[in-house]
């Protein structure tokens, strides 16, 4: 666990890769529109989502180690500005009973995909980001599960997991780049994470690329 204990230490420091970062797999679309920065406003949806790692060893029991993180596959469904079909992280809006937004990311995460994360697990956030077709902030936390948790996903929320591995996500041959046609039709250019027959694009890559700079700098 000395990886955790580092990771822990970097995230508690003040100085991140952010904006500089994220940037590295956003889309044609928020690279040209002005909208995609962020402007306070009393509606915009806080929300939080958990990056949840936890250690991997391959079946036949060599030493073969990695770490994974869960991905959802979200289920389709109608609307201009939704995520039906996309793949994301765990997580979701802040409610009222949640004490702050880490408490959202732990109860998101044992909603979506049936694990209770305690909050010793926690080791930190990461920059926040503003999603303008949805109108929502979203914070991005990072946690550990000593062993592999049993996902029990929840069907409204959760087509398909997606255990993403941490050397996949690190390797830059499978960083890609292809063209999405948006359901307002508008065709755009995205880098996109490939693991396994997936993409990983949008948001999620941007925030999953502000962790991969960070972890660069403590192995």
């Amino acid at each position: 666990m000395d990886f955790i204990q580092k990771l822990k230490n970097r995230l508690d420091s003040p100085a991140r890769p952010a904006e500089k970062a994220q940037r590295l797999m956003e889309s044609s679309a928020r690279t040209k529109e002005l909208s995609f920065q962020y402007k306070e406003r009393k509606k915009t949806r806080i929300a939080a989502v958990l990056m949840l790692l936890y250690p991997y060893q391959d079946e036949d029991g060599n030493e073969k180690f990695d770490w994974k993180m869960p991905l959802v596959l979200r289920p389709q469904y109608e609307g201009i500005h939704n995520h039906g079909g996309q793949i994301g992280l765990p997580g979701g809006g802040r409610e009222e009973q949640d004490e702050n937004l880490m408490m959202t990311a732990i109860r998101e995460t044992q909603e979506e995909i049936g694990v209770i994360v305690p909050k010793t697990n926690i080791l930190g956030s990461l920059s926040d980001l503003y999603i303008p077709p949805s109108d929502s902030m979203v914070t991005p936390f990072v946690g550990f599960m000593r062993e592999k948790p049993s996902f029990i996903p929840d069907p409204k929320e959760v087509d398909r997991i997606i255990e993403a591995p941490l050397s996949s996500l690190k390797d830059p041959n499978l960083r890609m780049q292809k063209q999405v046609t948006l359901p307002n039709k508008i065709t755009i250019d995205v880098p996109y994470f490939a693991v396994n027959d997936d993409s990983i694009w949008g948001a999620t890559a941007m925030m999953l690329s502000e962790f991969l700079h960070l972890i660069e700098e403590i192995e």
